[in-house]
């Protein structure tokens, strides 16, 4: 049997945090209603904004399919999603991003971080070989790491002087996620790199249009 999420631009994070905090329970078993409670409060927004993330578990699959409208130039959002040993600068829960194979061979990304909701953190560690289509898709499928498999892509489309961002991955992890908040954490999690990813393609374009160099931009 399998089931979804669709998580939205509404983020009320820090009630939800703040109710969080003013539980006092004296165990985790009494303090799992409450929760599961709020986690349903957290993601219970899809009537009040557009959807743009969709999370779907079947077994031990995870599929994500998540769009985001960035106003800049595609090639702008094309730099960012291409500058791969910087992108743990500015993806959250990134910590380690780097090419490790040689010049001239097939793209090989190291990458190295965590996923995290309340209490839980899951650390994932991950190689993946990367094809690339110019200007149009980012193509990736995990070769070793803390994911049995691991597949996708990164896909831009130019709208006027905006860009779609649209990412769509298959995952099997390789260990154990909880069925309702592990599904509920990944969703919130690319949720947060999408944003990330986003943001930093906005300062890039802010720093474009002021003039800077490209160098000067990243700074």
């Amino acid at each position: 049997m399998g089931y979804a999420w669709t998580f939205t631009r509404w983020y009320p994070g820090e009630a939800v945090f703040a109710a969080w905090r003013a539980l006092s329970v004296r165990s985790a078993g009494a303090a799992f209603p409450h929760l599961l409670a709020l986690c349903l409060l957290w993601f219970s927004a899809d009537a009040l904004a557009e959807r743009d993330v969709r999370i779907e578990r079947d077994a031990d699959t995870i599929r994500i399919d998540a769009k985001l409208r960035v106003d800049v130039h595609h090639h702008i959002a094309w730099q960012v999603l291409t500058d791969y040993d910087n992108l743990a600068r500015f993806v959250p829960g990134l910590q380690i991003s780097r090419i490790v194979s040689e010049p001239g061979a097939p793209l090989l990304l190291q990458q190295t971080g965590q996923s995290g909701f309340l209490w839980l953190t899951l650390p994932i560690e991950v190689v993946v070989r990367i094809v690339e289509v110019p200007l149009e898709a980012i193509r990736f499928s995990a070769v070793s790491g803390t994911l049995k498999s691991k597949s996708g892509e990164w896909r831009i489309e130019a709208q006027d002087d905006a860009t779609l961002l649209i990412y769509r991955a298959s995952i099997v992890p390789g260990f154990w996620v909880p069925p309702l908040i592990g599904t509920a954490m990944m969703g919130q999690d690319v949720r947060s790199k999408l944003v990330g990813v986003a943001n930093e393609m906005t300062r890039r374009a802010a720093s474009a249009q002021s003039g800077k160099s490209g160098s000067e931009a990243y700074r």
